[in-house]
């Protein structure tokens, strides 16, 4: 079983910021208190006395807010470090990851009449299919999981999204065809309460870090995580599923492909 923890950044409105992305985290079930247990540590390592945080917000931590305000910017830096090191650290056959990007201005313009509700549709659609991609090719190389989906229920315009095309896609399958792993309904789990998606918002932040400030200082340290076929595959060796860009900013494109070669 692969849990595939799912975060945001930006917003779906046709205002607002200039991109809207999706970060997502597909993690093996037997890896998960492994993982829980490692973040800790890392917690208890830059906070050995009270007050500490419940978990690792990548933003709060990288701009030294709240609890993080405590910490020195090098130990943000490296606690940022240690963090990406749990990471990439882990297997490729116990973690991908993945995201979206949208081009706004891009998207609304090709989709007149449309509205961020079909933005976030388009963009969890494209998220569903390379998840359902993942556990297809863990399927044919002799180990089959199936795959659910895990959500935080404060983050309300994601979660409504996600409920509102979850089993449409479950029951109609998408634009590529049908969804044949991804089983049951979406949970959803506070942020402090789950390593996967304090993951997540860790490859959400990082990859808006890249799109909209033009800081691969994070995305850099975990870029192999994210999902890509083998380079030992007979079809389409390397190819970066994990990453989707939508849009026609050539200096975008650029960037995306300096961290991750030909994704896009």
């Amino acid at each position: 079983m692969y849990l595939l923890y799912v975060d945001e950044s930006g917003d779906p409105g046709q205002n607002g910021s200039d991109y809207l992305l999706l970060g997502a985290a597909a993690l093996f079930e037997g890896k998960w208190p492994h993982v829980n247990n490692d973040i800790q540590a890392l917690i208890r390592k830059y906070f050995p006395n009270a007050p500490h945080p419940d978990e690792i917000h990548l933003a709060d931590l990288k701009q030294g807010r709240n609890v993080f305000a405590s910490l020195s910017s090098a130990d943000r830096t490296n606690m940022i470090a240690d963090f990406c090191s749990t990471v990439s650290n882990l297997l490729t056959n116990e973690i991908s990851l993945f995201t979206v990007i949208a081009d706004k201005r891009w998207w609304f313009a090709r989709n007149a009449g449309k509205t961020g509700d079909d933005l976030y549709a388009e963009l969890f659609e494209s998220l569903t299919s390379r998840f359902d991609l993942l556990l297809r090719r863990r399927f044919a190389e002799g180990s089959p999981n199936r795959g659910v989906i895990v959500a935080d229920p404060h983050k309300q315009t994601l979660s409504q999204a996600i409920k509102q095309n979850h089993r449409v896609f479950q029951q109609h399958g998408h634009r590529w065809g049908s969804v044949r792993n991804i089983i049951e309904t979406v949970f959803f789990l506070s942020s402090d309460e789950s390593p996967g998606l304090q993951i997540a918002d860790l490859c959400s932040y990082a990859t808006w870090r890249l799109v909209n400030s033009d800081d691969d200082s994070i995305v850099s340290q975990i870029s192999y995580a994210f999902d890509r076929e083998p380079l030992t595959s007979r079809m389409k060796p390397g190819n970066w599923h994990g990453v989707t860009y939508l849009g026609d900013d050539s200096v975008l494109r650029t960037r995306i492909n300096s961290v991750w070669p030909g994704a896009v």
